[in-house]
This record gives C-alpha cells, structure tokens and sequence, in this order.
C-alpha cells in the first residue's frame, strides 16, 4: 500500500514551488500526495504579480475531505497567507496524531509576500507548536527570532529560540547564509532527542538563485517521514536529493533557474528507453551471421548510456556478457543497467570527450582486425606496457589511462584499441551514437573480415 502525504499549500502557476512543486517532490519518493489549496498566485520565475486566497471555509473542506476518507502518513504545511486560513488549518490538525513539517513560507524566491503582516502572531502561536518539524532558512528564520544571523552561533542560538515557540524540531537551512564557506551549505538540526545542534554539510553549487528549493526540500522531508523514516535521516538525505534536484535545475523563463525534483524520474525514464533499445539491438545481433567470429575470449559485452551519464547506473549492458554458442552470438542473459563493469567504464570515460556518442562495444584484437577498423573508422590506440605503476595499482583506473591516452592522440576516434599485457587479452573497442550504429559498423566489419 502506498505511503500518503498530505500538502496545505499555495498554487504556484509557474510549478517551480509550491504544491506543484510538493507533488512533483512526492512522486519521484514513490509518495503519494494529497493537497489542500490556501491560495492562488500568479507567478512565474521572475516574481509574482497577484494573490488570490481560497476562503477559510473551502481550506476546512479540503483538509476534511482527505482526512475523513485516507490514512495520511505525513504533513507539510506551506503558504498559508492569512490569518484566517492560520487558524482553520490548525483547528482541523489540532488533535492530528500525523507528523507535520511546517515550512515558512514567507515570501517567494523571485520575490514577493506569501503571507499578510497581521497573520504572524497567528503562525508563531498555532502552527508552530503543531509542527513535528519547522524548516526556515536564514531569512525566514530572523523573522521569526527577530535576530541577525551573523555566523553559525547566531544560527544555533536562532535553533532553541524557534524550538521555544513550541516546534519539536527544528532545522535551519544554510543556503541563504551571508557569511558561510564558499564552497560548502551548512544546515543545523535541533530534535527534541538531542539538545545539541547536529551539523549537517554539503557542497555549495554555483548557483547565484533558484527558485523552488526551500519547498522542495520541505516535503522531502515529508515524504521521507511518511514512508517512516526518522527526522535525522529524513533531513540528511532530504539534502542530499535536494542537491541533485538543484544539480539538475531547468530553464523555463527570463528569470530563476527552477529546481528539479523529478530528475531521478526523468532519468528512470532514459534508463527504460536505453534497455528498451540496447534490448532490441542485441536481439538483431543475435541474428547476425558471422559477428560470433569477434568475439574474444572473455567474450563480449555492448553497452548504451542515456545522455549526461555520470556513473555504471546510467549505462545499459548486457548481464553476464554476448558470448559464442556454436556459430552464432547469445545474450547470456537480459539488457540491465550497470551490467557492464569494463565496456560501460570504457564508455563513460569516452563519453567525457565525445558525449554524442552514447554506445559501444569490445571485439576481439587481431592485426588483420585492426587493419580492417583502420579502413573504415577512426582508430586510436594505447599500450598497457606504458601504463604508470601508480594507475595499474587503482582499482578501475587503467581503463580511464587508456582512453584518455588515446583521445589525447586523437580526439575524434571512434575505435580504440591495445595490444594487451601480462594476463590482459588484446581488445578494440568500437564506440558509436547509438546501438543502431554499433550494428552497422560490425556489419562493415564482418563483411571483409
């Protein structure tokens, strides 16, 4: 059964934050979500130009409708905007047993308020008590403590000031922080188990502004307590998915940068077309007469990457290699992802210089082989007898050593070969655009050979 989490929440119309954002969030951590509209803003990534509330008694009809009907196993409140809202929102979660992350949201990333003057005393007294966990950044937190935040004591002392008002826990996001290190984020969690402040770090991506990131990080946390995870955990790896939705921000107006938390989605979905076409292409070789004729003796694999592959995972390959059955070729098993060690690494190294170039696959070394790719492609080659001492005693490395040094003899080739070393079989490797490509360039191959 699914875990379910619950948004009361602003529409954001450019879906950069808000419950849009909230559910885009939800879905790519296999959460459900439920959503409650406070408010209506037209807005888009470079600000807001209205604000429409919902009334308070169509905010109590939602929350109704969803708690009477399905078990929520979590809660984020987001923009609530006036006091009115404030009130109906924490009389009907007023007796909730639910986890609730209450995320701040005081106004938005392109700028302009998401809630009136009159309805902070209201925020600070009843939501904030109802709250498993409060979520402010720096600004959203001198709000709220009436202090600067100057360095990471004041940040500390900002954390049992805000856990006074009544909040259980509460973390404080560095991002917007004025004077922290360059090259890193720091976040301070405070839980009601652990008086001391839990540090968290992470790498500071070169983005000046973005848009999306505080309410996207808010209900991770939400969706990762809904599926049962405990507040410390929940924000630690809430940060790191927020890291990779900020490493995969989108372009979608004249202004902010927009946070994207569907990437993992999106990148399942290359993952799917990947196998789906390296499938269909190794079921072609199958029928391919003579290609058995290539394969070396630690037989064969041949692989597909999705584009902007950055690690095995995002490379296709066939698990437990191609190999010769009588005079044909036989998948040993099916198209998997991270299935190939050797060619995938090869692949991803390949890619780095020519990522047009997404496929690959590894055939026999012979001199009558490496005279025939010569004829037809680009070849390039490096000797393992060269390789440095201090690359062959990494695990892993001598693969990189040895496309980098033949990309650096020529960048534009499409096959690589060497002519092995103590216990390393000869091998080329025929790189490609697509499996389509690969096939038709051992066709070439297998007809003179």
């Amino acid at each position: 059964m699914y875990n379910v989490a619950l948004t009361i929440a602003g529409s954001d119309s450019s879906s950069g934050a808000g419950i849009q954002a909230d559910i885009k969030t939800f879905s790519s951590l296999e959460v459900y979500g439920c959503t409650v509209i406070t408010a209506i803003t037209a807005q888009n990534t470079c600000g807001i130009s209205s604000v429409e509330k919902v009334s308070p008694k169509m905010v109590k009809d939602q929350i109704q409708a969803i708690l009477n009907d399905s078990k929520v196993d979590a809660i984020k409140i987001g923009m609530v905007y006036d006091k009115d809202i404030i009130v109906v929102v924490h009389d009907e979660l007023k007796k909730c047993n639910t986890p609730i992350v209450l995320d701040p949201v005081f106004e938005a990333g392109a700028g302009g308020k998401l809630i009136r003057n009159e309805a902070f005393e209201n925020f600070e007294r009843l939501l904030i008590p109802l709250s498993e966990l409060i979520t402010p950044n720096i600004k959203e937190a001198v709000s709220l403590c009436n202090n600067k935040i100057q360095n990471e004591n004041d940040m500390v002392d900002a954390l049992y000031k805000i856990k006074k008002m009544g909040a259980k826990n509460v973390i404080i996001k560095g991002g917007h922080f004025p004077n922290s290190d360059k090259k890193s984020v720091t976040d301070f969690l405070l839980t009601d188990k652990n008086n001391k402040a839990i540090k968290f770090s992470h790498p500071r991506i070169n983005i000046s502004e973005i848009h999306g990131a505080g309410c996207n990080f808010s209900s991770a946390v939400t969706a990762y307590l809904a599926r049962g995870y405990r507040i410390e955990e929940a924000c630690d790896i809430s940060n790191k998915f927020i890291y990779e939705s900020i490493k995969n921000t989108i372009k979608i107006g004249n202004g902010l940068l927009v946070v994207n938390p569907i990437f993992q989605l999106t990148k399942n979905a290359k993952r799917y077309n990947v196998i789906e076409e390296l499938q269909f292409a190794v079921n072609c070789l199958e029928k391919e007469p003579k290609v058995f004729r290539l394969i070396p003796e630690t037989q064969m694999n041949f692989v597909y990457a999705i584009d902007n592959a950055r690690n095995l995972s995002d490379v296709a390959g066939v698990v437990g290699r191609l190999v010769r059955v009588e005079d044909s070729v036989r998948a040993s098993s099916s198209v998997k992802c991270g299935a190939s060690k050797h060619v995938g690494s090869a692949l991803l190294r390949y890619l780095e210089k020519n990522p047009k170039y997404r496929s690959a696959i590894n055939i026999k070394c012979d001199k009558k082989l490496i005279k025939i790719c010569k004829s037809l492609f680009k070849v390039s080659n490096y000797d393992r007898k060269n390789e440095p001492k201090n690359i062959k005693k990494q695990e892993g490395m001598s693969i990189n050593w040895g496309i980098d040094y033949a990309l650096k003899k020529n960048p534009v080739s499409d096959c690589i070969y060497h002519d092995g070393d103590i216990g390393k079989e000869p091998m080329i490797i025929l790189f490609g655009k697509n499996p389509s490509d690969i096939l038709l360039k051992l066709k070439k191959i297998v007809a003179v050979y």
